[in-house]
């Protein structure tokens, strides 16, 4: 009988090769409904469902299909430039990019001599800003049109339009390389293909700032939570110490214990799990599951879902105050108790409850609230008690 296949255990970073496990049906749906038929996609989850892992998991899927690939992370990028010379440096990392730069000819030579003349300094350019801008993205452009089929995936693309947002004519910057991107999709029988994906909700950023029209061409490929059966098989094939043998009960309680089956709160709880057998010397039980949820809630592990709400700009203060008030109470509140709370001081009740409406979509949309039955609870109650624990405790 064939081994099973384990998969280490790494929470945080995005996981390949065979540690990526599931998402079979979305993979094969975005590939033969989408990519194949030349349309773009935008990765649709809450933060920590694996939007990075399948987009590279896509890629792979590519190039053993015979496409050019390419992967660019804007997580450190805050400034135009910033991505150009990004663009270029990974770019000369693909394998493909030695045969395929002969037959771009002088559009590459132009860009990167553009690159490297052009002195880019913080947010500014020592040039006049449109005129580099025009010039390097068009040949940008022309370089990615005429490298043939190729899929690009463009991860952590909220928090790069977030930096250039609020630099000098930010807005101006945003819309450009927005419609900019656009006008590649907007080609007939294009042959390049984008995957965009970021931790912090795309749709929340473009519906705050009125920006949906850059993005109403994308398709959206919804990617959920483990399925029970799915989250049980993937817990039994965590790469754990020999002394932790997880039964069947085990891993049931374990699932009740995080109500949401992310791979990321899995890897977490598990780690802490193994932690406690194999250096604390503690007993696989029950009790020791709670021990390992409970450090959990008091570690640092979901600070960013925290820091994450200054990216609601005005809707930051609403924000903090809805999560408080469904903190507090782990079955939720409606919608009419919330408003109540909100309308405490006195204001525009139109004004309030249209703050209100948009501030619970943003919630439902990056995964901190769930609606059902007419109330709104905390949809992980591994982060409704890390936040009951900070604000309430």
């Amino acid at each position: 009988m064939e081994a099973m296949q384990k998969i280490s255990i790494k929470p945080g970073p995005p996981v390949e090769g065979n540690d990526f496990y599931g998402r079979e049906s979305e993979l094969k749906y975005a590939w033969q409904y989408y990519i194949l038929n030349g349309v773009s996609v935008l990765l649709s989850a809450p933060r920590r469902i694996g939007k990075s892992s399948f987009s590279k998991k896509l890629l792979k899927m590519a190039e053993e299909n015979g496409y050019k690939t390419l992967y660019l992370d804007l997580q450190g990028e805050s400034t135009e430039g910033g991505f150009v010379k990004l663009f270029k440096e990974e770019l000369q990392k693909e394998k493909w990019w030695e045969s395929a730069k002969s037959n771009i000819g002088n559009t590459i030579i132009s860009l990167f001599n553009s690159i490297e003349d052009f002195e880019i300094a913080g947010n500014k350019i020592s040039i006049n800003g449109d005129v580099w801008r025009n010039d390097t993205y068009n040949k940008i452009k022309q370089l990615i049109e005429n490298a043939g089929d190729i899929i690009i995936v463009i991860d952590e693309l909220t928090i790069f339009l977030n930096h250039l947002f609020k630099q000098e004519n930010g807005r101006e910057k945003v819309e450009f390389f927005l419609e900019w991107l656009r006008k590649f999709r907007q080609v007939s029988e294009t042959k390049v293909r984008w995957i965009f994906c970021s931790s912090v909700g795309i749709e929340n950023f473009a519906s705050m700032h009125q920006l949906s029209k850059h993005l109403n061409d994308l398709k959206s490929v919804p990617i959920g939570a483990f399925s029970e059966y799915e989250a049980k098989d993937f817990i039994s094939r965590l790469d754990v110490d020999e002394k932790v043998q997880f039964t069947e009960e085990d891993i049931q309680y374990i699932l009740d214990k995080l109500g949401w089956h992310l791979p990321f709160f899995i890897h977490l709880l598990v780690e802490k799990i193994n932690f406690l057998i194999c250096v604390e010397g503690c007993q696989l039980s029950n009790s020791t599951i709670d021990e390992a949820y409970n450090r959990l809630i008091d570690e640092d592990h979901f600070n960013s879902w925290d820091e994450r709400l200054k990216e609601y700009y005005d809707f930051e203060d609403n924000a903090r105050k809805i999560l408080k008030l469904c903190a507090e109470l782990p079955t939720g509140r409606s919608r009419e108790d919330v408003l109540a709370n909100l309308a405490i001081r006195k204001g525009n009740i139109e004004k309030i409850e249209s703050a209100l409406t948009q501030s619970l979509k943003m919630l439902k949309n990056d995964g901190y609230l769930i609606e059902d039955s007419g109330k709104y609870a905390f949809r992980s109650p591994l982060l409704r008690d890390f936040w009951y624990n900070k604000y309430i405790k």
